[in-house]
């Protein structure tokens, strides 16, 4: 057990770790196989037990490979489309990306900043984005928020759970792990219960609006009627004045 302990540490402790945080995470934005979080976790949980590595410099590496993925992802969206990978063409990978077209048409910051959290959404959400044309403009500093958020709550988890076992180095990074695989189920469930609570009450509110414009409609409809009836009051001409007549003495 102290022989695993002291080769994780060791790795902790290896220059190229932070490099393969920024590689990580940045291929994680456009590819979905690859742990990035899983890393981010455990280097953080590390670091909350014994030191290192530097979870500052874990965090800013991860925020800058996430964002650099993410943009990666929209350019690969937006010169070959969707249609070409297969894991986005069925099962899942086809529901993130229908959800993903729904979200950028609704709501595009609030769905940007969730994706993240729920299987091939963050994936997904990139790749149609630059596959539907979402304006770059506005997909950058959304994606620049959104990574921020998921690289610090990403270090979170790993810094709490490694300082609950500070002296037992492998089992704060397997709490860690743990933790981190559990928050995301329960947050992914959230996020999907808010996104289907804001569609429910847009759909609401549209079916609102369009029975307001039929009402409306139809009020219209009856008063064109009515003008045009025969015998009505609003149909007949409007009446000469009355002439005097002249009265012969």
């Amino acid at each position: 057990m102290n022989l695993i302990e002291d080769w994780i540490l060791s790795l902790a402790d290896a220059w190229w770790i932070y490099m393969a945080v920024y590689v990580l995470s940045a291929f994680d934005g456009f590819f979905p196989a690859v742990p990035s979080e899983s890393v981010i976790v455990t280097l953080s949980s590390l670091w909350s037990s014994s030191g290192r590595p530097l979870i500052w410099l874990v965090a800013l590496l991860a925020w800058a490979g996430a964002f650099t993925g993410d943009n990666v992802g929209y350019l690969i969206g937006r010169t070959v489309g969707t249609q070409r990978f297969r894991f986005l063409r069925e099962g899942k990978g086809k529901v993130a990306v229908e959800a993903a077209e729904s979200g950028l048409n609704k709501r595009a910051l609030l769905f940007l900043m969730t994706a993240r959290y729920i299987p091939f959404g963050r994936t997904a959400v990139n790749l149609v984005a630059g596959a539907v044309h979402y304006p770059h403009r506005k997909f950058w500093h959304r994606s620049l928020a959104s990574t921020f958020v998921w690289a610090v709550y990403s270090c979170v988890i790993g810094a709490v759970a490694g300082a609950w076992f500070e002296n037992h180095h492998l089992l704060a990074v397997t709490v860690a792990l743990v933790l981190a695989v559990v928050i995301a189920l329960v947050v992914e469930r959230l996020v999907t219960a808010l996104h289907r609570a804001l569609d429910a009450r847009a759909e609401r509110r549209e079916a609102a609006e369009d029975a307001l414009r039929a009402e409306r409609r139809t009020a219209a409809e009856e008063e064109a009627r009515a003008d045009a009836e025969p015998g009505s009051p609003r149909g007949l001409p409007d009446s000469p004045d009355p002439v005097d007549e002249e009265i012969t003495p």
